[in-house]
């Protein structure tokens, strides 16, 4: 009887650790695709020169993964959003179209604890705006320019997963640090009756963070992206026998928003 009321309790504790690891295991990082839906409030500031710009973008983007049988993994990931923008420095104006998108890749592995799963990952990204400012003229009578600027650098961040909602759901959390490797950033100057101009931006770092609540295939939450650059180095040219510097000034860029993903 002993011998039988033994045997039923280690069968017993054999299958709650089956049990707990198949609960841990659905939290791992798992081959899928994802698209998402954002809106969100993006603030541009130069603070040494008192020039701001203020949008509301819509974004889209896709998330693509593909998880080995050895806890490591691969995600690349696209974003695109647009959104007219309200300018405040040199006079005022609105309605500027502006866009940019993001390119990422990177690799990364699955830690598995009791209840949880930490996926740190390390990679590399891209990202480029554009704004159509050439031949906008503000309350001030300032003459607008064409700016594009672009960021190389790497992402390193991690997702934390846990199961909710007796295990139908799980909250997934991700901190991302972004380090800029190089910049560009291209003036289009030729609209006001100078060269264009391209400086390079060296130092700087961006942030990123998302948490959704997923369920199913459908997940929403909110997210914050910031990007904080340095002055870049500065040009010297000559018009009309005057010489001018140009440059751009260390600047910030904060980004709130919500996202809804559906995963397949």
């Amino acid at each position: 009887m002993k011998k039988n009321l033994l045997v039923a309790a280690l069968l017993s504790v054999a299958a709650t650790g089956a049990m707990a690891q198949v609960k841990v295991d659905s939290l791992k990082t798992q081959s899928t695709n994802q698209i998402g839906l954002t809106v969100s409030s993006y603030a541009y500031e130069e603070s040494s020169l008192n020039v701001k710009m203020d949008a509301t973008n819509i974004g889209i983007e896709y998330l693509g993964t593909y998880a080995f049988k050895n806890n490591w993994f691969l995600l690349g990931e696209f974003d695109y959003n647009n959104g007219s923008v309200k300018y405040s420095g040199s006079g005022t104006a609105s309605g500027i179209p502006q866009y940019y998108y993001n390119l990422k890749g990177a690799v990364g592995y699955d830690f598995a604890f009791d209840s949880f799963v930490v996926s740190p990952y390390i990679g590399i990204g891209y990202r480029f705006l554009d704004q159509s400012l050439g031949g906008t003229t503000t309350s001030t009578g300032a003459i607008g320019y064409d700016r594009k600027s672009t960021y190389n650098y790497i992402p390193i961040g991690a997702t934390h997963r846990f199961a909710v909602n007796d295990n139908k759901a799980k909250i997934e959390t991700t901190f991302e640090y972004d380090y800029l490797i190089s910049g560009n950033q291209y003036s289009g100057l030729s609209t006001v009756g100078a060269p264009n101009q391209n400086n390079t931006q060296n130092s700087g770092y961006g942030l990123n963070l998302t948490i959704l609540y997923k369920q199913d295939n459908w997940g929403f939450g909110p997210y914050y992206k910031y990007w904080n650059i340095e002055k870049s180095q500065t040009n010297t040219f000559r018009v009309g026998g005057t010489t001018y510097t140009v440059y751009e000034p260390q600047n910030t860029t904060n980004e709130y928003g919500l996202k809804l993903t559906y995963s397949f």
